[in-house]
């Protein structure tokens, strides 16, 4: 049997023309207007649903994985810039948005990150999408405290700043291109108005179960990514596509069938995160509305964290052999990409940690206490 010919062979596409993609795909989200998509209508905003802006981050991580993750902070991040605490800034704070200024976060750390005397000092890792970003949200505390409790909102040229787009020089298994770098701040002067109280019981509602909902976006967006390529691959390789066998054609089901549950669940949380929304002012619905939109999506990122890993593992039994070959996005090289993106994604939160607080609300009766990881 003579080997199947599709025409010349791909070359290899070497990883800085993907980099030099992701690039230009950010430079494109800053002049579409999607950036502002916090901005409130009293602003001249667009004041999306929580729920619309999970559906732009899914479309935009079914394109690639590391563009869906790259502004997943600043949409939760700039919800807190229009909370009324710094009235006098917000008109500031919408202009430079619809004008395509992208936040990125900085919040991991491995020592203390503390403000004292208007002066800020530490080292944050795995800040995603700093490389390309025009400002900085900086978590830190108080003298004395043990936690977080503050987000400082500084321009990312400040004085002091040094922004080390490190993540791809450690070879990540995934997510190669999301900029993760360091942040290393050296006694970087913090303007008053700069500065945010992060407290979820003032701060905007559902504010963890909103960010945990753009992650969970993301996973679907790169599994339905990942179905559609291995889909087309299995078609093209088919001796007769139009009459694929049974077992194939079960597989192809049951995976099809999979992407539709993760994708249905996901519709469901961010319904429940509009409610809490769309109850921000009632302060007794506001934390009813919150604590179940947090469960909600506890349960749905549980849900498609296990239906969207074992999906892009699975597709490679549909594909057979031709899913594991051609390096670089030649035959299956796209469904590796995904899988690889799909496994570093769904580890930024523990699957068991939360499936122990859906199991002891549903046991006990009584609602989780919503924070950032929740």
């Amino acid at each position: 049997m003579s080997p199947r010919s599709s025409g010349p062979r791909q070359p290899r596409q070497p990883q800085q023309t993907r980099q030099a993609l992701v690039a230009d795909a950010v430079e494109r989200l800053r002049t579409s207007g999607l950036l502002a998509a916090t901005v409130p209508a009293r602003l001249g905003g667009p004041e999306l649903p929580a729920s619309v802006i999970a559906e732009v981050l899914r479309i935009l991580a079914s394109g690639d994985g590391s563009l869906g993750q790259i502004p997943q902070s600043h949409f939760v991040f700039t919800r807190w810039l229009f909370t009324g605490t710094h009235p006098h800034a917000e008109r500031r704070w919408a202009d430079l948005l619809r004008d395509g200024t992208l936040v990125a976060n900085a919040q991991a750390e491995r020592e203390p990150t503390v403000l004292q005397g208007g002066r800020l000092t530490g080292e944050k890792i795995f800040c995603t999408g700093s490389a390309y970003a025009d400002v900085l949200a900086v978590t830190a505390r108080r003298p004395g405290e043990d936690h977080q409790s503050l987000v400082v909102f500084l321009p990312a040229d400040t004085a002091g700043i040094g922004i080390l787009d490190d993540w791809g020089e450690r070879s990540p298994l995934g997510q190669e291109f999301t900029a993760s770098g360091t942040v290393v701040l050296d006694n970087v002067t913090v303007p008053p108005d700069a500065v945010r109280a992060l407290d979820t019981a003032s701060g905007p509602p559902a504010y963890g179960a909103f960010a945990q909902l753009l992650h969970t976006a993301i996973d679907v967006g790169i599994s339905g990514a990942a179905l559609d390529a291995a889909l087309a691959l299995s078609r093209d390789g088919a001796a007769d596509a139009s009459d694929p066998d049974p077992v194939t054609a079960h597989l192809a089901g049951d995976l099809v069938a999979a992407q539709f549950a993760a994708e249905a669940v996901l519709e469901k949380a961010g319904r429940a995160v509009d409610d809490a929304w769309a109850q921000d002012g009632t302060q007794d619905g506001a934390a009813a509305t919150s604590a179940a939109a947090s469960l909600a999506v506890a349960a749905a990122k549980t849900t498609t964290g296990r239906l969207t890993v074992d999906l892009a593992s699975r597709l490679f039994e549909l594909t057979g052999t031709r899913g594991v070959t051609g390096p670089g996005g030649s035959d299956g090289g796209d469904l590796a990409r995904h899988w690889r993106d799909l496994r570093t994604h769904t580890l930024h939160e523990r699957r068991r940690d939360k499936l122990v607080v859906l199991g002891r609300a549903a046991l006990t009766g009584e609602d989780p206490t919503p924070g950032p990881r929740l």
